[in-house]
């Protein structure tokens, strides 16, 4: 962490020293830099930048395809959290009480980029290759979908009906899109049929439903240039108006460090993650620069992910529930988000962003429960006054814009997180055998000192990244033989679905956005465990979590329309058990620190504009490509 900071002086300085703020005429890749919106790159260097084939999960995710180039039947509202048709004309028509039997009719006039129409026939065509392949095709959707649905037919070109295996009360965000993205990418019938092999078929320039088409992309991987259509007017969502910019820019502007200077020099719009630090010594030399808010925590806090510490539950010590309790109070998160954040975070004890959509259904009526909880030896872990204690420091720290009182403090900072006790930690350890050596380190009953792993990001995520070694500092301080493992985010997601490559990481695995916890939750099953050792990717239950009363508790939900009182308290009962074993130790919202450069462009989402959540890595980044505007510069 000293390294770190130092590190971050030593940017700042630099920052602060730039005498000028550059405009420019073309971008990079030779594009008007007026009609170019330029984004930086979610994971900085792609190693597959010639895949674009959205049947297999090597494809380059993150350079505009979900977002630019293709379509989904609904798509998600992320100011309300409410499904809007997209593809579709309408929501979807249910046919039988029991709620499996669907109907779709979909919008005409749509066509692919290469002049074909976009039919029923396209959606048939991915599903029975999803079906067909789904042992060799690899994206995670094949998975979801094959065991979500039962059947499918085409009543017309653009008619179809649906039949799932359970009651499906969450149709339109599973065959929609929930958060990110959809389960399922459709793909092009007369395209992928004369493939001998869809699964070994790199799609280089994908022929799009989207108004946006691959016009170039670095071979290497650090940028992808995409260009709108002529026959935007006839794309998957061209109906909600003309995105603003021709040209759509995904491109890696390098570490941190001289990525900042770029920014300041207004070659590019958006970023993806800048340290705090960094933000305001650009904001000090571009007055273009903005944030999402004018008071802390400054950045929105939407995202439908949370930072947690991501726990290999099948393999000892991590297996027992008094190990993972003592990690999770050896943790001192006001340090961390000071020391990594400049206290700008908003935490969250239970497994799920704490956000004005959740808050009310889940955390409000569980703020009792969390009060009076108490651990096996009968200790209160819950620490309610966090963000009032954390604003007390902040303030010492010389920090301006503090929001004032306990409802803001708790809106801005969270209700509460876990008491910072290492005294109960020690407690909780030696109750199940572990002792200290002499140089202050944690053995374990079988004599060995206690050697954790914890894999964080590279300098592809610097925010993250700095979250995870102030994390390191704290549970080094706390006798810890930590090693903690940086890795790139081909690696990062494989530490995440296989379980002989994971002891602890630091994980961003709670994904849920609005009031349906299935779409993360859905595959929290017994039957998807696999041995602690295993080589092989999980194909279900992200936490590898073995707890009876949710898998029973999940199995119920399915059957359950999911805005029923009844749903949302078996999620409470479900989040209950959570904390319980502290399966997941979940840390706090994704503080989004995305600034804008206002210099070519103008009217992205901010707190008092919020008609959409501010990620370029969402499909709903669809919404600012249309709401956006030239400022004529």
């Amino acid at each position: 962490m000293k390294k770190s900071l130092v590190l971050t002086f030593v940017l700042v300085f630099i920052l602060t020293s730039i005498p000028i703020v550059r405009a420019q005429d073309t971008t990079d890749v030779g594009t008007p830099r007026n009609e170019t919106l330029v984004v930086q790159t979610f994971d900085r260097q792609t190693t597959n930048p010639d895949m674009m084939n959205p049947l297999m999960s090597s494809f380059a995710v993150w350079r505009g395809f979900r977002e630019l180039g293709t379509g989904f039947l609904w798509e998600t509202d992320t100011g309300t959290g409410e499904s809007y048709p997209e593809l579709a004309a309408e929501m979807p028509k249910v046919l039988n009480p029991e709620h499996t039997q669907f109907r779709v009719t979909l919008k005409k006039g749509i066509y692919w980029s290469d002049g074909v129409e976009f039919t029923a026939d396209d959606i048939v065509y991915t599903l029975d290759t999803y079906f067909k392949l789904k042992d060799k095709l690899t994206w995670f959707g094949v998975a979801e979908i094959t065991s979500y649905l039962k059947s499918y037919k085409k009543i017309d070109n653009y008619t179809l009906e649906f039949e799932t295996n359970n009651p499906a009360y969450d149709f339109s965000t599973i065959m929609g899109v929930a958060t990110w993205a959809s389960h399922w990418i459709i793909v092009p019938k007369h395209i992928f049929e004369k493939q001998a092999d869809v699964s070994m078929f790199r799609f280089t320039n994908p022929v799009t439903l989207g108004p946006y088409v691959v016009k170039s992309f670095d071979p290497n991987g650090f940028w992808q240039l995409w260009q709108r259509r002529d026959d935007w007017q006839r794309s998957s969502w061209g109906w909600m108006g003309e995105p603003k910019p021709k040209y759509v820019l995904y491109k890696d502007f390098g570490p941190e460090e001289t990525r900042s200077l770029a920014f300041i020099q207004n070659k590019y719009d958006v970023d993806t993650f800048m340290s705090p630090e960094s933000i305001k010594a650009a904001q000090a030399k571009n007055r273009d620069i903005k944030t999402f808010s004018a008071t802390l925590p400054y950045h929105n806090m939407d995202d439908a992910c949370s930072y947690g510490i991501l726990m290999n539950m099948q393999r000892a010590p991590l297996d027992k529930v008094e190990v993972r309790w003592a990690l999770a109070l050896a943790l001192d998160l006001k340090s961390v988000g000071i020391n990594a954040l400049n206290g700008e975070f908003k935490v969250s004890p239970l497994p799920m962003v704490d956000t004005k959509i959740l808050r009310p259904i889940y955390f409000a009526p569980l703020l009792p429960w969390l009060r009076d909880f108490t651990l096996a030896d009968g200790y209160k872990p819950f620490d309610e006054g966090f963000a009032k204690d954390l604003a007390g420091l902040l303030q010492q720290t010389g920090a301006k814009d503090i929001p004032q009182g306990d409802e803001a403090l708790s809106t801005a900072f969270g209700i509460g997180w876990w008491k910072y006790d290492t005294a109960e930690a020690e407690k909780l350890l030696k109750s199940v055998g572990f002792t200290k050596n002499g140089d202050g380190k944690w053995v374990q009953p079988d004599g060995k000192v206690w050697q954790l792993e914890l894999v964080i990001p590279g300098d592809w995520n610097k925010v993250m990244q700095r979250v995870g070694f102030s994390i390191a500092d704290s549970w080094q301080g706390f006798g810890l033989d930590l090693k903690v493992r940086q890795v790139d985010n081909a690696e990062f997601g494989n530490v995440q679905n296989i379980n002989n490559l994971r002891q602890a990481e630091l994980n961003w695995t709670n994904c849920i956005f609005n009031p349906n916890y299935l779409t993360s939750w859905r595959t929290i099953r017994l039957s998807y465990i696999k041995p602690p050792d295993s080589p092989d990717t999980n194909t279900g239950n992200q936490y590898q979590w073995s707890n009876k009363t949710v898998d029973s508790l999940v199995q119920r939900s399915l059957s359950l329309e999911n805005t029923s009182d009844e749903f949302r308290a078996m999620g409470r009962q479900i989040i209950q058990e959570f904390v319980k074993d502290m399966a997941y130790i979940n840390i706090m919202n994704i503080p989004t620190t995305i600034p804008t450069n206002e210099h070519y462009w103008t009217n992205f989402p901010h707190q008092d504009n919020y008609y959409a959540v501010p990620y370029t890595w969402w499909s709903s980044f669809k919404k600012i490509l249309v709401s956006i505007k030239p400022t004529g510069q």
